[in-house]
């Protein structure tokens, strides 16, 4: 059996208010002509397929219409729902979607109501064990919901791995065992961008727990495509685009799985070509120019080194950079005027003198407005508790 592994879409997500949609449209229909061409028995998409709990309706457009391909093309899908997913919006999907072989679980099931699925490919019989995130505060109800186990555990990262074995009790000699889940494995390294609540050390899943029967873990939470040591054949399919600029350089992939009943399964990446690059450029002024006419349309943070401040020079670098979508200025005068500040000084007073150091210019009297009232409905608020 043939699989296709990838994870972490994000559908809709945007970088410093740019819209993304143009670059997600041509990477889901990549990921869907490989699908094809590499004529794989089955797609797993492991979380966060969209950005927010609450997705635009670009965002939907964008992924019904890649599902809507595979269905054109004979391939069965599995969606697992992340932390960035609405369970209850993508739960509703479900019973409609399923005659269509899209399977969508978008929250923890017991094996017998839906936490394994069987896909049928030729002699081969697939099951698919699949854990949504799991959230922190709904533990409790999650491991009640699971059945009785010899026993629950105190830590989170205990009872989402005892999940993962329970789930894997349904595998067997005879059938393809895949395990598919949304969860932060611990030692697996993170790029930034995912969220930090759900990417702490007290959330961290042993890899060493998870089942030895599973033929291949797909994981999705993590957006730097890697593999981990574990019992057996599990990887991160990482993101299919640089979604920030923590994964600038990263190449993205999907994972393509060949596997069969009793055997060790074979895994090998396919580079995703879609998508605009991210660039991180430090340097002098004179050296950041020079480097204008290499970046052609990547995305990019400038950070300017000076010596003394340059009024304007932010606005002057978005003009040559099109594509700057942040330009930080570092001067060596403006570290010593930091350095200089005394508490003596009102707050808002502060933030003119960052603001002129950071960019160059001074601040718009309605930013300073805007700044003074937010400081004193702070003071007032610190004031009431």
């Amino acid at each position: 059996m043939r699989i296709l592994h990838t994870a972490d879409w994000h559908a809709g997500k945007t970088l410093w208010n740019r819209s993304r949609v143009p670059e997600q449209e041509k990477v889901y229909a990549e990921i869907v002509d490989i699908a094809r061409r590499e004529k794989v028995h089955l797609a797993l998409i492991a979380g966060d397929v969209f950005e927010t709990n609450a997705p635009s309706p670009d965002a939907e457009r964008l992924v019904y219409g890649a599902l809507a391909e595979m269905i054109g093309a004979g391939i069965p899908v599995v969606v697992v729902g992340g932390n960035h997913d609405n369970p209850k919006r993508l739960a509703a999907l479900r019973e409609m979607l399923a005659p269509l072989n899209i399977f969508v679980r978008a929250e923890p099931q017991r094996p017998e109501a839906g936490g394994v699925i069987e896909i049928r490919a030729g002699n081969e019989l697939a099951r698919i064990a699949v854990l949504p995130w799991v959230a922190d505060q709904k533990l409790i109800d999650i491991c009640q919901l699971m059945g009785p186990e010899d026993e629950w555990y105190t830590t989170y990262s205990e009872n989402v791995a005892a999940m993962c074995r329970r789930l894997a009790q349904s595998f067997s000699p005879d059938t393809v065992n895949i395990l598919a889940a949304h969860l932060f494995a611990f030692g697996a390294e993170t790029s930034g961008s995912e969220r930090a609540i759900h990417v702490a050390q007290p959330l961290a899943v042993s890899p060493s727990r998870f089942p030895t029967t599973a033929q291949y873990i797909a994981l999705g939470h993590i957006h730097k495509p890697q593999e981990i040591t574990c019992p057996t054949r599990g990887c991160y399919a990482g993101s299919p685009l640089q979604l920030d600029f923590g994964e600038r350089g990263q190449q993205k992939r999907v994972v393509l799985v060949d596997v069969e009943a009793g055997q060790p399964a074979s895994i090998d990446s396919i580079p995703l070509a879609s998508g605009r690059q991210l660039r991180e450029i430090t340097g002098s002024v004179e050296e950041l120019k020079n480097q204008a006419g290499a970046v052609r349309d990547d995305f990019l943070k400038l950070i300017v080194k000076t010596e003394t401040q340059i009024p304007g020079i932010a606005d002057e670098l978005r003009e040559i950079f099109p594509n700057a979508l942040e330009v930080r200025v570092q001067s060596a005068q403006a570290a010593e005027t930091v350095a200089e500040i005394s508490g003596s000084k009102p707050l808002h007073e502060h933030f003119a003198d960052f603001f002129r150091q950071s960019r160059g210019l001074e601040p718009a009297q309605e930013i300073l407005n805007a700044f003074h009232t937010l400081e004193l409905e702070v003071a007032n608020a610190a004031d009431q508790t």
